[in-house]
């Protein structure tokens, strides 16, 4: 299906509509993991048959199971932002409104929290927060839609999505002070850029531009010199949803080209693109492992249809599955150090949970037990001494003393 903007929430690019998704019945609490090789060829071999229980927690020992995982979930009839951790306990919810909060993400150091809400009368904000919840405060403050926050490696700026001057386009804001700055573009009017998402080193920022049919193609902009490159050229193809390895020298995304979504590896510094799957099925999603050599992705590759958790080598060899098909899943995160994955699981027809799967011995866990729908599972980060150079000598100087001064008491 094509790509559908909607008003309040406009890109984020749903399973539900990619996929059409439907919620299936559970008959019993045992699933049955099977991994699939899948060779050049394009043929497959069964190579594991390994049952895993849903009993919670008796075999994780290894996995430091109290790391913090925030999460999305509707459980109290709209989206809000609930904290656990990995052994599924000391459930706090963050956020309590009748409106939706979302896109929750942690800051490099852990202290603080970025989402999105649209508490005020329906209108799309970002807001901060502490790591427990307290100091909610509204950083953006402006007419439209602002979403799409993502952290800078130190934690001092963010980059977010905006249509506050008209059309959509990435700006950047100096947290201390509240600064903004929109990336200026040569695009036509009718063109938009969202989705930013920093590189690890701080220096780069990869950027969607989709045009008036919301077909997108990726750009790079070089926070050095302020130098925009476009990475993908295709007038009828959609790329989408990129992600940085951690060296900062390669893009892997999702694009849908002849009707099909297939996983795609930008190289920056051989200025190459490499399609990492090409099989007749929607392959979307991809995440670097923090390693850098693994990639997970969501495939509806199998005999169901429904997508389901996949891993590969980061040239796209040994592409291999970790659920079993019974179930739809999406949103497959690594741990930090790469043994585990989470990822969210659809049952009973009424809702989902946030799983974690254990990479070592094939078990999975249920981590956020709960009515409704849970999703987007954001571990807390356990590396705090990445770094990146100073980048607000780019940014002028706001007069928004709003945000300067409730940045200024949250940071007391």
């Amino acid at each position: 299906l094509s790509y559908i903007p909607i008003k309040k929430n406009p890109f984020v690019l749903n399973s539900f509509i990619i996929y059409g998704i439907t919620m299936r019945n559970i008959n019993d609490i045992t699933f049955i993991l099977f991994s699939v090789c899948l060779l050049a060829s394009t043929s497959c071999s069964t190579h594991l048959n390994t049952k895993y229980s849903l009993e919670k927690n008796i075999h994780l020992q290894k996995i430091n199971l109290e790391r913090k995982l925030l999460f999305v979930s509707n459980q109290d009839g709209d989206r809000e932002i609930f904290l656990t951790n990995l052994k599924g306990e000391n459930l706090k919810q963050l956020t309590r409104n009748s409106r939706d909060d979302y896109e929750a993400t942690w800051s490099p150091d852990g202290k603080s929290i970025l989402f999105t809400s649209n508490r005020e009368n329906g209108n799309s904000e970002i807001y901060l927060m502490n790591a427990d919840g307290n100091a909610q405060i509204n950083l953006t403050n402006s007419r439209g839609y602002d979403g799409q926050a993502s952290w800078s490696p130190d934690g001092k700026l963010i980059a977010f999505t905006s249509d506050r001057d008209g059309a959509l386009a990435v700006y950047i804001m100096v947290l201390d002070s509240g600064n903004i700055q929109k990336l200026k573009t040569n695009n036509s009017s009718v063109s938009s850029n969202v989705n930013p998402v920093w590189s690890p080193d701080g220096q780069w920022l990869v950027y969607r531009k989709q045009n008036e049919q919301a077909k997108g193609d990726l750009w790079l902009v070089n926070l050095k010199n302020m130098q925009h490159t476009q990475l993908t050229s295709h007038e009828k193809y959609d790329d989408s949803l990129p992600d940085w390895s951690p060296d900062s020298r390669k893009i892997v995304y999702q694009s849908r080209r002849n009707k099909e979504y297939n996983i795609y590896l930008y190289d920056i510094n051989k200025h190459k693109e490499i399609k990492l799957t090409n099989l007749p099925s929607a392959d979307s999603q991809p995440r670097w492992s923090n390693q850098g050599t693994k990639i997970t992705f969501i495939s509806t590759r199998g005999p169901s249809g429904r997508t389901q958790v996949f891993i590969m080598n980061e040239d796209g060899s040994e592409q291999f599955g970790i659920t079993d098909n019974r179930f739809q899943v999406n949103d497959a995160e690594w741990l930090n150090d790469d043994t585990g994955i989470l990822y969210v699981s659809w049952q009973r027809g009424h809702g989902s949970n946030v799983f974690l799967a254990d990479l070592k011995s094939g078990k999975h866990d249920v981590i956020s037990p709960a009515i409704g729908y849970q999703s987007q599972p954001m571990l807390e980060p356990v590396v705090f001494s990445k770094k990146s150079k100073q980048l607000s000598n780019h940014l002028p100087t706001s007069q928004d003393d709003t945000i300067k001064s409730n940045v200024a008491m949250l940071r007391q």
